[in-house]
């Protein structure tokens, strides 16, 4: 062997000894600094979730997916369970370091995104996308895309990588504390997320511009006066909105055609816009609206009134099918808005054959029938003809009525079936203008003396947390609470973790898994609250 090798395999050896030495010590440190698994401070919940996503991504890389690619699903699911669970702590510790509004990055730019994109398990869904763009993977027909944000996929999970192990540092140390290496790991976390999401986001799905977003909160002004208009005549009821009633889904958007049309002509619905200035909702009835507006002018205050209470009330469908003769010219023009609405959703189907993982609003097209009754409410007179020569061609008011009714609903049940995630946006911002910051409240965690169960490791407990019962300190009892003998070097004191009073080992030597409690795994409890718990699992079994 050459000098040179012989001195290549020492150095090798020599850098294999010390990984060796530093995973002994390291395994050592954990053994002897872990957190309690009472411990519910963020930094000892990281701790635990950390030790489980490392599991589970041990076991990923050393499986077979060619040969068991159920197994290999099921994986990945747990993996991203995991990683969710890992992000929900981390949020939870940017809320507590920094709990005014402008320290964190800013999101206003969700307000513009569909409402079904952000959901529970969203931030584990951007985490798994930038891991696998910084692997080199693509998103399915965005090859360009993915590779203008594949560098700020790359830099967020690198820092997330050195961000676990700066915090997992810190939890064996003192999981109480947050020195500022910590804090300034979290502030850049915080804004390469923020950054990220906008950008992969607005990859994946059609993102709202600054004018669009202006007159959608237009027409939720619309949707706001009509709802207070509804309730001072009795359209709508104070308890209907307490209760969220379902009808309001419907009789809502109705009544805010009327009112846009008739009540507020200067409105969302002002039909003397041009078509760039209109809410994307509106624009392919603007044709229709005219012709609605006619007949609405005609109407007296009587008459219209009927008709709103005829729109409030949600009706099965019936009144839709009743339809008289049917204009050529509405036909026409909804069968090409049918056209153009079948070639936009199989353009969006084509791009959105992305990864399943990808979050879009879909858009479903109502059946045509619903459109054909709909088109039947006008009649072959002109655009200009005045409002006599509109009524001369109905046989009464009530005709009048029918005809709107089955106008008016027929473009609202559009709205249900083509913009379907719009119009939830709206009515969510109508009747919850604010959402209020809802701070989890936790009871500061209590340490045994001595060890727990060491199978609570904290990670299947529930997202939130919920109030454990406080624990007798160890210097106020001296005995066991149930046998009474005293305590000594030998005969140790153990907490109950469902009533938190101290026995011995002997009046604590079962276990139960206590939900309530936030223990999902089963826990050290004393012989009577074991046997009180049972007795009310027997009560509750059928005879």
């Amino acid at each position: 062997m050459s000098e040179v090798n012989f001195y290549a395999l020492v150095c090798v050896s020599g850098h294999l000894a010390v990984d060796q030495l530093w995973g002994v010590m390291l395994n050592f440190r954990k053994l002897l600094c872990k957190p309690q698994v009472d411990d519910w401070s963020p930094l000892a919940k990281f701790f635990f979730a950390d030790e489980a996503l490392n599991s589970v991504a041990h076991e990923l890389d050393s499986f077979d997916n060619r040969r068991f690619p159920d197994r290999c699903q099921q994986l990945v699911c747990k993996l991203r369970g995991c990683q969710d669970r890992l992000l929900h702590i981390v949020e939870e510790m940017l809320c507590e370091l920094f709990p005014e509004e402008h320290m964190r990055a800013p999101r206003d730019y969700r307000v513009k995104f569909p409402d079904d994109v952000l959901h529970d398990s969203f931030p584990g869904q951007l985490w798994f996308a930038a891991e696998c763009l910084a692997a080199g993977s693509s998103i399915v027909d965005r090859d360009f895309e993915s590779d203008a944000i594949r560098p700020l996929a790359k830099a967020l999970s690198r820092h997330i990588d050195d961000m676990r192990e700066i915090l997992k540092s810190q939890s064996l140390k003192n999981p109480a504390v947050y020195p500022e290496k910590v804090k300034r790991s979290l502030h850049v976390f915080d804004h390469l997320f923020a950054e990220f999401e906008l950008n992969y986001v607005s990859t994946m799905v059609p993102v709202k511009s600054a004018r669009e977003y202006e007159l959608q909160l237009e027409l939720v002004v619309l949707f706001s006066e009509t709802l207070l208009r509804a309730k001072a005549r009795g359209y709508i009821t104070d308890e209907q909105i307490e209760t969220c009633d379902p009808t309001i889904m419907f009789s809502l958007p109705r009544l805010a055609i009327v009112c846009g049309l008739a009540i507020y002509p200067d409105g969302p619905l002002d039909l003397n816009r041009a078509v760039e200035s209109t809410c994307e909702m509106l624009q392919p009835f603007r044709a229709l609206f005219k012709k609605i507006r006619v007949l609405l002018n005609g109407l007296n205050e009587e008459e219209l009134s009927t008709l709103e209470i005829k729109l409030s009330s949600f009706s099965g469908g019936d009144e839709l099918n009743n339809v008289g003769d049917e204009d050529d010219e509405d036909v026409e023009l909804y069968s090409d808005f049918i056209r153009k609405r079948k070639e936009c959703k199989e353009k969006s189907t084509k791009e959105a054959s992305m990864n399943p993982d990808q979050c879009c609003s879909s858009t479903s097209s109502g059946p045509e029938n619903d459109v054909a009754a709909t088109t039947s409410t006008t009649t072959t007179s002109s655009e200009g003809s005045t409002t006599t020569d509109w009524r001369q061609a109905y046989r009464s008011p009530k005709d009048i009525i029918h005809r709107l009714f089955v106008c008016i609903a027929g473009i609202a049940d559009q709205w249900q079936s083509t913009y379907p995630s719009d119009l939830r946006t709206v009515l969510k911002m109508v009747f919850h203008p604010e959402e209020e910051n809802s701070f989890i409240y936790e009871e500061v965690g209590r340490v045994a003396s001595t060890g727990g169960n060491e199978e609570e490791t904290g990670v299947d407990v529930a997202a939130e947390p919920k109030f454990g019962v406080p624990w007798v300190p160890d210097e106020e009892c001296d005995g066991c609470s149930l046998c009474e003998m005293k305590f000594s070097f030998i005969r140790r004191r153990h907490h109950c973790r469902c009533c938190g009073k101290i026995f011995c080992g002997r009046c604590t030597s079962n276990t139960l898994p206590l939900p309530a409690l936030g223990y999902a795994k089963a826990v050290r409890v004393c012989d009577r609250c074991f046997d009180q718990q049972l007795a009310c699992v027997d009560e509750s079994l059928p005879a």
